[in-house]
This record gives structure tokens, sequence and C-alpha cells, in this order.
């Protein structure tokens, strides 16, 4: 084998080892990157309240009666839980984040 040769297959060996462990490094951050349901249940999504409040609080009633409203926690709490009743869709942790904005933003 000739010096020219064995340089080709040297650097050929080469690109093929990094690209190796490039896509294993790759493939580790992508596994590393998909939560564990463990993680899921440790490590709650923040949800955006003010967005939730204007799509689905809208579809029956403008912000202004919102906006006008003053009360504490415990009557938005009454409140929110009386539209969900009424046909609202928010889901348990959508209710409890819509409620901390409601009370935040227009309580006492």
């Amino acid at each position: 084998m000739n010096r020219r040769t064995f340089a080709v297959l040297t650097i050929m060996f080469l690109v093929l080892l990094m690209g190796s462990l490039l896509a294993a490094c790759g493939k580790a951050k992508d596994e590393a990157a998909v939560p564990t349901p463990e993680q899921e249940e440790a490590a709650p999504v923040a949800l955006d309240a003010k967005p939730l409040l204007e799509e689905r609080c809208t579809s029956c009633h403008d912000l202004g009666r919102v906006e006008r409203a003053n009360k504490t926690n415990e009557e938005w709490k009454a409140m929110v839980e009386r539209m969900v009743e009424k046909g609202a869709q928010l889901n348990q942790a959508e209710q409890e984040a819509v409620i901390q904005y409601l009370a935040e933003t227009y309580g006492p």
C-alpha cells in the first residue's frame, strides 16, 4: 500500500469515526430532551392564563365584564367553577392558572 492510499484510508476512517461519535451524541441529546412521565409530573408546564382567559371566556361574554369585576381569590374560584359547569372548556390546571391570574389582575 502506498502512502497516498494509506492517507486516504486514514482520513476516511477518521471521518467515519467522527460521524459515528456525533450521531451518538445527537441521539443521547434527543433522548434526554424527551421527558419521562416522572419528569412531566415533577415539572408542570407553566400556563399563560391571559390567552386562556381571552380565548375561552370570550365565547360567552366580553372581557369588559371580567375587567369590571373586583373579586377575591375565593370569589374568582367560585366564578370560574360556575363557568366550567356552564360549559367553559378549562381543565383543572387551566382553571387554577386563570383563577390566579384573575385574582392578581382583577382582585381587590
